[in-house]
């Protein structure tokens, strides 16, 4: 009884795993031979609980056959399982259903119809108070014993591939299928080996109870089935970059299926298979040369318009010893066209900032100049003065020189405005070659003109003047009479209008000028001009053509 009650423990606890598994079909393949293998064992383990609960020998009978239907079911299913679990794509097709169905078929049929020919067991004979069933083995019960070992050996040793090749928790699920798996077998050798004869208990039900727990521990513990195992090589034929692998004697051992797309656009003179053929005559070495430190980053142009970015890593052995080397390989010729593109496009922004800068430069040039003279305008002046009172601080004097061309209204009266504006020019050129480059010339407005002199004492302001004034009355500019005038006869240069009455006559031109300082004038810039422009009257006043300098 206590052998009954084990037995039927382990068939609950094989039930119950096996409906968790089931449940998980949807995952993996793996699940539903799992759930079909513990199911097997369950019904093995039942029947085995009847065989020892001293029914009727009928019903023992009845039990024995429902044993052997869920040895078969249980070898088949870890066959199965075996299968699903190294190929998570493998799937049970029909033709190979009907295979593994057809042993366990005859066997059954030869278990069915054992009291006619006794090939299954020579003798079956009930015994005791409880009606032990007793068995003698006959031929047709080792080839059953053969059949079943082969198909759970072979089941076995591809669990045992799988799990050499496997990585992370996936390992350690493989590991659990196969503990569920060695355990019941060690005891079935037992069962059938040492007991010569038919022993009267068979334990490899019992420690199917072990199966059950172990199994139900990876579902529970470590996720079981949970997870759908991805082969290697599976990841990397479906990623995009290129693979290829080559072994240090310089021969291509595997690509994936990107590598042989992308040779084909390399190499399109390489026909066949790559693998096995040296990695030289079917791609570029600049694609696949390593460098000495082992690995390698570049991007090439193997091809007009074909870029590629290859990283190479040199594969070792765990005693450093080189054994080949891997090339990733990705297309980057849209990449390299954008980014030329984009390089392209920034050159022309460039260039057209640059053109815009210097548009812009040369607007704010002509908005700070005189259109007629070429020299800074009013607005420009007054900047600059502002700027040089506010270097200077009040520490160092700033000059500015009030220019007024003497008798201008005279000149344009005889000569009209081109000959006004000719002596303007001529006047503002003779100021610029008079001055320093960090003195400001500007024209002020009309026929008078401002020469800022920053770090200049009134002093020297007032000899730099004379100079220019100098300067100017020894000008000679070339005047023309208007249409049906003749030139009145000579006047004195002090007149400032002509020398001569012919037609093409010369004039000369004297200017007055009064000048200021800062900080002893004034601080702030038109306060400044102002008092220039109190000198520059003064200067009038006291005859023309002179130099005054602010009290």
């Amino acid at each position: 009884m206590g052998i009954a009650v084990v037995f039927t423990i382990s068939a609950l606890v094989c039930a119950g795993t096996a409906v968790v598994a089931w449940r998980r079909r949807h995952n993996t393949p793996a699940a539903a031979a799992l759930a079909a293998a513990l199911l097997g064992t369950a019904l093995w383990s039942g029947a085995d609980a009847f065989l020892h609960l001293g029914v009727d020998p009928l019903v023992q009978r009845i039990a024995g056959r429902f044993g052997f239907a869920g040895i078969y079911l249980t070898t088949t299913a870890l066959w199965c399982l075996s299968r699903a679990v190294a190929d998570p794509h493998w799937r049970l097709r029909r033709r190979v259903a009907l295979r593994l169905a057809a042993a366990p078929t005859l066997l059954l049929a030869a278990l069915l119809t054992n009291p006619w020919h006794h090939l299954m067991f020579s003798s079956v004979t009930f015994s005791g108070s409880d009606s032990v069933m007793q068995l003698t083995l006959g031929p047709l019960f080792w080839v059953h014993s053969a059949y079943c070992y082969a198909l759970f050996g072979w089941a076995v040793q591809r669990l045992v591939t799988t799990r050499r090749r496997a990585q992370g928790v996936f390992r350690h699920q493989v590991t659990h299928l196969l503990l569920g798996a060695c355990i019941p077998l060690l005891g079935n050798v037992t069962a059938v080996v040492l007991p010569q004869g038919g022993g009267p208990v068979d334990y490899t039900p019992v420690l199917f109870t072990l199966t059950g727990l172990v199994n139900a521990r990876a579902l529970l513990r470590h996720g079981l089935l949970k997870l759908v195992p991805v082969a290697r090589e599976e990841v990397v034929n479906s990623i995009q970059d290129a693979v290829l692998v080559i072994d240090s004697g310089g021969t291509v051992i595997d690509h994936n299926p990107a590598a042989r797309a992308l040779l084909s656009r390399h190499r399109p003179d390489v026909v066949g298979e790559v693998v096995g053929r040296p990695a030289a005559e079917v791609v570029s070495p600049a694609l696949v040369e390593p460098l000495e430190d082992g690995a390698l980053h570049r991007q090439v142009e193997v091809l007009p318009g074909l870029h590629l970015d290859s990283r190479i890593s040199v594969l070792h052995d765990r005693h450093g010893r080189p054994l080949g080397r891997v090339v990733v390989a990705r297309d980057i010729s849209e990449l390299v066209e954008q980014r030329r593109a984009v390089q392209e496009a920034n050159a022309r922004l460039v260039e057209q900032l640059a053109l815009t800068e210097a548009l812009q430069a040369r607007l704010a040039e002509e908005a700070a100049r005189d259109a007629l003279t070429g020299l800074h305008n009013r607005r420009h002046l007054m900047e600059a003065l502002e700027e040089a009172l506010a270097r200077a601080g009040g520490e160092e004097p700033v000059s500015v020189v009030l220019i007024d061309v003497d008798h201008f209204k005279s000149v344009n009266d005889t000569h009209g405005h081109r000959g006004g504006d000719a002596v303007l020019r001529a006047v503002a050129t003779a100021l610029q070659r008079g001055c320093r480059p960090r003195d400001t010339v500007a024209r002020y407005g009309g026929e008078e003109f401002v020469i800022l002199l920053p770090g200049t004492d009134d002093a020297e302001a007032v000899r730099r003047a004379e100079e220019l004034r100098l300067r100017c009355a020894a000008l000679a500019v070339p005047v023309t009479a208007l249409p049906g005038q003749s030139l009145p006869g000579p006047r004195s240069p002090e007149d400032g209008r002509r020398r001569r009455d012919e037609p093409g006559a010369v004039i000369t031109v004297t200017f007055s000028a009064g000048v200021a300082t800062s900080p002893q004038h004034a601080a702030d810039a038109d306060a400044l001009i102002a008092v220039a422009d109190h000198a520059l009257y003064a200067a009038k006043a006291a005859g023309r053509n002179r130099v005054v300098a602010a009290a």
